[in-house]
């Protein structure tokens, strides 16, 4: 009995003893070890085992920590072909060392985008740039995310979604210090005496100054706001784009009571969102004579880099009324001052008399793209404004504001590309242009860089590129940016003559459904775009219909059409998170 107790009692400890190893070893073998690599929040393909910045876009690579798997565990991966049996890993395989791969395309901002051929993308207009040739094996960690059937474009907006704007291009940024505070100031409104013209002028100015001060805030502080008005006439401010009570809106008659002459109000209201803004009077035709200003709201958190409140704006030497009742009486005086009545001799010139007397058959009115003439352009109060703080490899951002009552501007930059960042307070995935065009009232938010130890101009165009502003950034020999040509008037006559009939309505086209989305009535107005006007007989077209590849109008010479010049549209901003 002794003999077959020992006997049991051996083959059970040797058993336990067995077992126990096999756990030690497969506890070994769940445990991986973790190894630190750096990513890029723009571009999670890109992968490097120590810190530094993204070689497609700069910004400063994040730490990521990956697990690496045991040896006979990751081989069994490597063999299987098919990625998606292994969940949240996604296997990339290296190509032979002494293959070849065709050489492939993509675009810096939208790395889901590939093309066999160079070219522009199709979403921002950008160059494609070539693709470096993979040649490790990448692991790359998948977000838990809905799938929409492209991963690709799921990684990457969900990157951006979660780094935001703050990292764009490895920006480093400063948290405010202070905490949320009452921010006070004091507006003193009064009448001064300005040149902006050729002729000294009745104006309205805030502590003595036209633009008005740039208020500026940080998200959660509150706004007290002390308007003075020592005016002889009454007054209001309204803060373009807050949300603010209704009481505090400044709409005299509507949301307050107007602030009397000689008397004093405080506007106070939370500040409870970010961006830029601008503020003006809402009394009468005040804004047009001075009331207008920057209103900035920081984040908690902001980027470190120069940044300038910007402010465009007209001056007319005509009392406002005066423009007013002469835009009423519809007259052409205003054309004539800007030279866009489109003359009989200057038809006849031009080849474009038949042209010129189709619009007189239809009692149309002289082409022109803006209403009234102005005698100057503003830049924060000057047409020539010069910032010499900047040296070669500074980054700056421009937050501008069209504080103008009537033109649309265009916005080009010496320097090379312009940056968008955000539009209307609100950030957005950046996106490269060469030139914009910013409504009244519009705000946006740019990044542009110096290149060399010069003074780059950031030019400003009213959209009838009748005169223009000019900010300067930077110290040293001026680099001009290119001026924008006087616009193909007769061009745009003869497109409307063909779209409109003698009462005034739109007529259909074959081929063209007459919306804004399908063809820019503008465009072919644009002599940088279509190439210089020539009479009708040299260009040896013929009357036809407009094509539905949307090529231009009949008459038109395309063919020397600048594809090179990214214009920003409306499609090609994309918030920073997803709205859906």
């Amino acid at each position: 009995m002794k003999k077959i107790f020992g006997i049991v009692s051996f083959i059970c400890i040797t058993t336990f003893t067995h077992a126990q190893h096999d756990m030690s070893s497969m506890s070994g073998m769940s445990k991986p070890s973790t190894q630190i690599t750096y990513t890029c929040p723009m571009h999670p393909e890109i992968h490097a085992t120590k810190a530094g910045n993204c070689p497609k876009c700069g910004m400063a690579l994040v730490k990521k920590k990956s697990a690496v798997l045991p040896k006979k565990e990751k081989a069994s991966v490597l063999k299987s072909t098919d990625s998606s049996n292994h969940k949240g890993m996604d296997m990339q395989k290296t190509p032979s060392a002494g293959g070849s791969q065709p050489a492939s395309y993509t675009c810096p901002m939208h790395p889901e985008i590939h093309s066999a051929q160079p070219g522009n993308c199709p979403k921002c207009g950008m160059k494609l740039v070539k693709e470096q040739p993979k040649t490790t094996t990448v692991e790359v960690e998948k977000m838990d995310m809905p799938s929409n059937g492209n991963e690709t474009e799921n990684m990457a907006h969900m990157s951006m979604a979660i780094n935001a704007i703050d990292t764009l291009m490895g920006y480093k940024y400063i948290e405010s210090a202070e905490r949320p505070h009452i921010v006070r100031y004091d507006l003193y409104i009064k009448d001064t005496i300005v040149t902006y013209g050729n002729k000294r002028k009745r104006a309205i100015a805030a502590n003595g100054q036209i633009p008005m001060p740039t208020l500026t805030f940080t998200e959660g502080d509150t706004a007290e706001i002390w308007v003075h008005n020592e005016l002889n006439e009454e007054t209001a401010l309204h803060w373009h784009g807050l949300f603010v009570p209704n009481n505090m809106d400044g709409v005299p008659y509507l949301t307050q009571r107007p602030i009397k002459k000689h008397s004093t109000f405080i506007y106070k209201f939370p500040i409870k969102q970010h961006g830029t803004h601008w503020y003006h009077s809402h009394s009468k035709l005040q804004e047009q004579i001075g009331m207008y200003g920057s209103f900035i709201m920081n984040k908690r958190k902001e980027w470190s880099i120069p940044t300038i409140p910007v402010v465009i704006s007209e001056w007319t030497n005509m009392k406002p009324e005066e423009v007013h009742r002469s835009l009423r009486s519809a007259t052409d005086w205003f054309g004539i001052q800007k030279k866009s009545t489109q003359s009989y001799s200057e038809a006849i010139n031009s080849g474009h008399l038949k042209t010129k007397l189709t619009n007189e058959w239809k009692r149309m009115n002289a082409m022109d793209v803006s209403d009234v003439y102005y005698d100057n352009f503003l830049v924060n109060g000057k047409n020539q404004n010069e910032q010499k703080q900047f040296i070669a490899g500074d980054k700056v951002r421009l937050r501008v504001a069209n504080g103008g009552a009537t033109d649309n501007f265009w916005l080009s930059y010496a320097g090379g590309k312009i940056t968008i960042v955000a539009t209307d307070g609100n950030d957005v995935e950046p996106v490269e242009v060469d030139r914009f065009l910013i409504a009244v009232s519009e705000t946006f938010d740019l990044i542009v860089t110096i290149p060399e130890n010069k003074s780059y101009e950031f030019l400003f165009t009213p959209e009838d590129r009748s005169k223009y502003a000019s900010l300067w950034l930077g110290i040293g020999e001026k680099v001009a940016a290119k001026k924008l040509p006087r616009l193909k008037y007769f061009a745009g006559m003869k497109m409307m003559n063909e779209m409109m009939d003698t009462n005034g309505n739109m007529v259909e086209m074959e081929g063209m459904q007459m919306t804004n989305q399908v063809m820019d009535m503008n465009t072919v107005m644009y002599p940088e775009i279509t190439g210089e006007e020539k009479p009708a007989e040299e260009t040896g077209m013929k009357k036809d219909t407009i094509k539905n590849n949307n090529q231009g109008m009949p008459g038109m010479d395309m063919s020397s059409m600048n594809a090179d010049i990214v214009t920003l549209n409306y499609t090609m901003l994309k918030a920073v998170n997803k709205t859906t």
